[in-house]
């Protein structure tokens, strides 16, 4: 009989309260309150009939009280899940449009991106508030307590906030962008992604580096994208007729298909150094193509040296030994 009361007291109003019946919850601490309490009152005294007599009409009361509630609930509640699975369904359709949209007039891929995610989020907050009031939470409190709860979130996640309001001026100010070869922070290579909190390049050994945008804003940032300098250098002997090394390494870059022809061609002697005259030239490629220049130039540098017999020197030292006579 205990086991009865309990269940009347404690078990259903925790099952009425889940499933949405804040209304039937205070319904039925003032309609059956009185009951139960007189039910536990009797068992005390000792009095089975009177009690058995009450606990079926207690019983029944609670059984229709707990078909109206579902009755009157489960459809709020399903109208709720509904509403989720339709708003997620939208913000899919949405953010596909919006997309191919942006993607159709060539805009910036990191700013479309952005547009795409904002919108999804929006149209996900939307729908998540009315789902919030179909499942009986009241909003206006519910956004209160999350604005409490923002502010003081806010200064305990000060760092990695800093990086989505960097990532915000990054993607608008567009220093770069996704596919752009840049150098930043001592590290080069090909932007692969770039979110609100982070940066990923792509390095010339495919290594993905992740940066957070707060170190990005503010450095110094060289941008590759559309052409690079290609630096020559190449030591020949002092003993080389050095106007004909520095014909040919004209010629030899000139034959360079891929070398940018608009842009000024600078080649000469750079310095004396101690084993030889080295020749330094200056020019110009597409990104992309930036290691095959320089590997086939360097290669076709020592073939047409070799060919000429003109010396490519390596570091060396003459050492000279002096015997003194004995007396």
């Amino acid at each position: 009989m205990l086991l009865r009361v309990f269940c009347a007291r404690w078990v259903l109003p925790a099952v009425l309260l889940l499933s949405g019946g804040a209304e039937a919850m205070a319904a039925l601490t003032n309609s059956q309150g009185a009951q139960v309490q007189a039910m536990a009152s009797a068992a005390a005294a000792g009095r089975p009939q009177e009690v058995t007599a009450e606990h079926f009409a207690t019983l029944k009361k609670i059984i229709d009280l707990v078909i109206e509630t579902v009755v009157k609930y489960s459809f709020q509640f399903f109208a709720g899940i509904i509403i989720l699975v339709a708003g997620w369904v939208i913000a899919k359709f949405l953010a596909r449009f919006a997309q191919n949209f942006l993607m159709k007039y060539k805009v910036d891929v990191t700013i479309t991106k952005f547009i795409v995610g904002a919108v999804k989020l929006a149209v996900m907050a939307f729908v998540g508030l009315i789902a919030l009031g179909k499942f009986g939470i009241e909003i206006a409190p519910f956004i209160a307590g999350l604005s409490v709860v923002g502010f003081g979130t806010s200064f305990a996640l000060q760092g990695p906030l800093s990086n989505y309001a960097a990532g915000a001026t990054l993607i608008f100010t567009k220093p770069f962008k996704v596919g752009d070869i840049i150098e930043v922070i001592g590290q080069v290579g090909e932007v692969e992604d770039m979110t609100l909190p982070r940066t990923i390049i792509k390095t010339m050994d495919n290594t993905r580096i992740i940066i957070p945008n707060k170190h990005i804003i503010g450095e110094v940032i060289h941008n590759f994208s559309d052409l690079k300098r290609l630096d020559i250098k190449v030591g020949v002997g002092y003993r080389t007729d050095v106007e004909l090394a520095i014909r040919l390494l004209k010629d030899i870059i000139g034959r360079e298909p891929r070398i940018v022809k608009n842009q000024e061609l600078k080649v000469g002697i750079s310095e004396f150094g101690d084993s030889s005259v080295n020749l330094y030239a200056r020019l110009w490629c597409k990104q992309a193509d930036y290691w095959d220049v320089m590997f086939t130039i360097n290669k076709n540098i020592f073939a047409e040296y070799r060919k000429h017999q003109l010396e490519i020197p390596y570091p060396q030292r003459d050492v000279h030994i002096y015997q003194e006579k004995s007396k």
